[in-house]
């Protein structure tokens, strides 16, 4: 895993906000790097749709955390997650389809969820998106935001 990956996991992973009884279970047996049980707690609740435990599957993935590391399995949990408004895994997509992990790279796919997650409330995402659209020509800008307007749109 990539240095830049890691610091976003470690920054991303430290806001999930413990709610359920099973997802408490799960995060106490991930900070003992007990990965097994932590997967075990949070398969089920992320199977049933719980955001927060589908962005934690992903991390499990993503970083290899008692499983074989898996780039395309965390951007599918990070999806699920993130289609639900969870702003640290829009963040972590970003990043994902600005680096190619897991998915091809796709700097327009990547702003348009860095902007998703800034909209949310991710910290790191406005900077990331801005430092991605340097990169940019002025149409995948374009084409991008106007992606971010239509699903903007759409929710509401």
């Amino acid at each position: 895993m990539s240095k830049r990956l890691f610091a976003a996991v470690v920054a991303t992973m430290a806001v999930i906000p413990p709610a359920a009884a099973d997802f408490a279970s799960g995060w106490d047996a991930y900070l003992k790097q007990d990965y097994e049980t932590a997967r075990r707690e949070w398969r089920p609740l992320a199977e049933q749709g719980d955001p927060k435990a589908q962005y934690a599957i992903g991390i499990v993935y993503a970083k290899g955390h008692g499983v074989e590391q898996d780039y395309a399995e965390a951007v599918k949990w990070f999806t699920s997650a993130a289609k639900q408004g969870n702003a640290s895994a829009r963040f972590l997509l970003g990043y994902m389809y600005a680096m190619g992990q897991g998915v091809s790279r796709d700097p327009v796919k990547a702003y348009v969820w860095y902007t998703l997650a800034a909209d949310g409330g991710h910290a790191s995402a406005a900077q990331a998106r801005d430092k991605l659209a340097d990169k940019m020509s002025a149409d995948q800008i374009a084409a991008a935001q106007a992606i971010v307007a239509a699903r903007l749109k759409k929710a509401d």
